[in-house]
């Protein structure tokens, strides 16, 4: 039984400004993107608030995120948060770029 995953493309590199994120779904499920001075990095779709709202409409700050709806902040690199450490950490995936093409490990 092969265990790999296959990496899911997500896109070319030109696609993602530096400083912005894009929401990607896929299979139902949403991860905000992020291209950074840094790199790339992908979190979860949504944030942990009540109202669930997409970190793809969150304010993108250095390395950090606030929340559109809850005004709270987390790091995109680590997924911690930084407004409230009692706030439960963002999910982080793996994702990288290759030959121009970025990938995301789920």
């Amino acid at each position: 039984m092969n265990l790999e995953i296959e990496p899911v493309h997500i896109g070319q590199e030109d696609d993602i400004d530096v400083g912005s994120v894009e929401n990607f779904e896929h299979e139902e499920i949403d991860y905000a993107i992020f291209r950074l001075e840094s790199g790339f990095f992908a979190t979860q779709g949504h944030c942990n608030c009540a109202d669930q709202a997409f970190l793809s409409e969150a304010n993108v700050e250095g390395e950090e995120l606030e929340c559109a709806s809850c005004g709270n902040t987390f790091s995109i690199v680590s997924g911690d948060p930084i407004s409230d450490p009692e706030l439960l950490a963002l999910k982080i995936f793996d994702i990288y770029e290759e030959d121009g093409d970025i990938f995301l490990n789920l």
